[in-house]
């Protein structure tokens, strides 16, 4: 009876735990299910906010690695999460020191810095860094302690669009003033010009009977038409430009362009041409006179940056924009007049008034687009066209 009473009471006991069990189980799994719940919450966040994040615990192992980071270095999350930082990553890949950062649990609020994709493209980036430092937190009712992850999380953002952006505004804040400037000046200067041609022109008749004297004064009048064509120039380039949109075959202009250069005779025979185009016709709705100026000063510059030999290569192709790119292999352009480049009266040369690239940048970024340009000296240059897809008819 005593045995079969403690049975009885032991199987009561156990059923009693087993209920329990049933309900910590029970609540363990509405806990877990919460858990994926939150964690999906927080992964659909990561992957959607517009800037690279990581965390790096104190052992440099990456713990986090959004899709905006994977996509922006070109590496899969397969080859980083859970992996060590120096692995994949220079120790001052984000601007500062990420092995001294750790072991000083100290980084920089704000760096930047800059990277090169694996498409070959250049991005300006701005890190932001943050510390995670916790202390120990020991549970009330019980000895179990909770140590909390630490690192540093870094947030990376892509500016190199805003970048270019402030480059464009200062230009146009340059071109602004410059314009008014311009034409103030142009109207004053074409005044005493005209008398200048207009006297000139009385002693080129009066001189008729003496030849040297009379080449003076064809001297003057050729001076004042170069300074009459100059202030063309300056007045028109400080006027907005009003396009007259037609329809134009993109491989038809350039190759009429790189056609006509062909014929310049001061030009090297030397010089290598390579034309890289689709073969499905690219149309624009463009002006044609101004695009066609427009390579014609690109493509020049680059022969004439090859006085000897070298090659011209044309590369034209359609992502998320209509993309032409005309490098040369020639002497290159220094770092300090990169990016004067586009700036009136500044040129490299020996003739000419500066306006030939102003006047590009002009008539691109009136279509909508933009331009880029990369050089390295002695080995040549490459200036990139980015126009957008709307002014293309399908």
């Amino acid at each position: 009876e005593r045995i079969e009473n403690a049975y009885n009471s032991l199987k009561e006991e156990f059923t009693a735990i087993h209920q329990e069990l049933e309900e910590t189980n029970s609540r363990l799994k509405k806990k877990v299910a919460e858990l994926d719940v939150i964690t999906s919450y927080m992964k659909n966040i990561l992957s959607n906010i517009s800037q690279g994040l990581l965390f790096i615990d104190l052992n440099g192992d990456v713990t986090t690695y959004t899709i905006f980071a994977e996509r922006l270095f070109g590496l899969p999350e397969a080859n980083i999460l859970y992996r060590n930082y120096w692995k994949n990553f220079d120790d001052d890949a984000f601007g500062f020191s990420m092995r001294n950062a750790l072991a000083t649990k100290n980084a920089p609020s704000l760096a930047y810095t800059e990277i090169k994709t694996k498409d070959g493209n250049k991005r300006d980036l701005e890190i932001t860094a943050n510390f995670v430092i916790e202390q120990e937190k020991k549970n009330q009712g019980d000895d179990l302690i909770v140590r909390r992850m630490e690192g540093v999380i870094v947030l990376v953002r892509d500016i190199t669009d805003i970048r270019s952006l402030e480059l464009i505004a200062k230009r146009a804040d340059r071109m602004k003033e410059l314009g008014e400037l311009a034409a103030s000046v142009a109207h004053e200067i074409r005044n005493p010009l005209g008398g200048i041609k207009g006297f000139a022109s009385l002693l080129l008749r009066d001189l008729e009977n003496n030849p040297e004297k009379k080449l003076y004064a064809e001297y003057i009048i050729q001076g004042a038409d170069t300074l009459n064509h100059l202030v063309t120039s300056i007045l028109d380039y400080s006027k907005p430009i009003q396009l007259r949109h037609q329809p134009i075959s993109l491989q038809s202009l350039i190759k009429e362009v790189i056609e006509t250069a062909k014929a310049d005779t001061n030009l090297s025979k030397m010089i290598h041409f390579v034309m890289n185009m689709p073969e499905e016709e690219i149309k624009l709705s463009a002006d044609i006179d101004r695009m066609k100026t427009a390579f014609r000063n690109l493509i020049v510059n680059a022969l004439q940056a090859m006085p000897k030999e070298g090659t011209l290569t044309v590369n034209l192709s359609v992502s998320d924009s209509i993309d032409i790119e005309i490098e040369d292999t020639g002497k290159g352009i220094s770092k300090e007049h990169l990016e004067k480049l586009f700036t009136p009266f500044f040129t490299t040369k020996s003739e000419g008034h500066g306006f030939g690239l102003a006047e590009v940048l002009k008539t691109v970024q009136a279509h909508g687009g933009d331009i880029k340009v990369e050089s390295e000296l002695n080995k040549g240059s490459v200036f990139l066209i980015k126009l957008p897809k709307h002014i293309r008819i399908n």
